[in-house]
């Protein structure tokens, strides 16, 4: 976002949605010297105030995929559910000569340059863990059986207790709770849509040993029972 730029009618308008990101802002001073206003890694939704722009200000915003950051930047998830991450907080080394290359780059291309070599970098430093958690999650998230981290941990070569550490880590719970609630989000998807003849079938279906196991974990997550669920909670297309 460039507040010196003629806007394009045609452009899509900025969305979040909540996703966590990466901001840089700056703004030049009347004397044409340009300033960091902000260059923080933020794990929640960017405020609203961090997008207001004037003719001098310039901002560059990268948005990732759940886990990403806190893999690529070496930040435990719990932190980033926190407070915005200054880079200065993270590494003030890094900071510093990042800040140093972004406040002499003479354009907002040569910025997002400087930018994407850092993140570069990052992966490269951190490509085992950021790769390892791409996949367990991906895994989880495909086949959230019970059996399904006893195969993450063979096919990864990965003792159990130094799984349990990094995944915890960079994801901010135990393998075993983001499995199920990976479990739970297809089951009720399945509910939701109807697509099942008796609930037994959805038990099965996602990997619960029994129908009575897919109640309680329903009921656990949302504090109503399945069929309470379909009685009330589903709309009809026209609501």
């Amino acid at each position: 976002m460039e507040g010196f730029s003629t806007a394009d009618p045609s452009a899509p308008p900025l969305v979040t949605n909540g996703m966590t990101a990466l901001l840089c802002k700056t703004e030049k001073n009347p004397t044409g010297d340009e300033t960091i206003v902000e260059l923080a890694l933020f794990g929640r939704p960017v405020p609203g105030d961090c997008w207001a722009v004037n003719n001098d200000t310039t901002i560059i915003a990268y948005f990732f995929k759940s886990f990403a950051v806190a893999g690529l930047f070496n930040i435990p998830a719990k932190k980033l559910a926190g407070a915005p991450v200054p880079l200065s907080n993270w590494d003030a080394h890094k900071n510093n000569a990042l800040k140093a290359q972004l406040i002499h780059a003479r354009s907002t291309a040569r910025k997002t340059e400087i930018l994407d070599n850092l993140l570069i970098r990052q992966l490269q430093e951190n490509k085992k863990e950021c790769e390892l958690i791409k996949y367990a999650t991906d895994k989880m998230m495909l086949d959230p059986d019970k059996e399904i981290l006893s195969r993450i941990l063979n096919e990864s070569g990965l003792n159990e207790r130094t799984f349990q550490r990094v995944f915890k880590k960079y994801v901010g719970i135990t393998p075993g709770q983001y499995r199920r609630i990976c479990q739970f989000q297809l089951s009720f998807s399945q509910l939701r849509a109807k697509e099942f003849d008796k609930l037994t079938d959805i038990a099965y279906d996602n990997g619960f040993a029994d129908q009575s196991h897919f109640i309680r974990s329903f009921k656990e997550f949302t504090k109503i029972t399945p069929n309470g669920y379909l009685k009330s909670g589903l709309k009809t297309e026209n609501e």
